[in-house]
């Protein structure tokens, strides 16, 4: 496999949001000059603190919904197990403290 390429074998996942970017060529006697706009399909998202910007082909929009579909649906089954161990914690706290060695012998 070459590299940055990704592998067939996992499923691509992205974090960001599909946008729209639209601006003007340049070229005096484009459609653009009279206000029609060009448009092109990009990804937007956060990395190290900077926002990213990845344009796209029109093909591969399907592919990269898809892409962020995933990471919602993750991101959704981590919440909720966040949500069940912070619950589970809770109830631990509530019929009070563990008992002397309890979890030591848990190795």
């Amino acid at each position: 496999m070459a590299a940055g390429e990704a592998s067939d074998v996992v499923s691509l996942v992205l974090r960001g949001s599909l946008i729209t970017l639209k601006r003007k060529c340049g070229r005096p006697r484009c459609r653009c000059a009279q206000g029609g706009l060009h448009e092109t399909p990009a990804l937007s998202l956060n990395v190290g603190g900077r926002t990213t910007i990845i344009t796209l082909r029109p093909e591969e929009i399907p592919e990269i919904k898809a892409a962020l579909e995933r990471y919602h649906e993750a991101r959704v089954r981590l919440d909720q197990q966040v949500r069940a161990g912070v619950a589970m914690l809770r109830e631990r706290h509530r019929r009070g403290p563990a008992k002397k060695g309890a979890l030591s012998n848990r190795r």
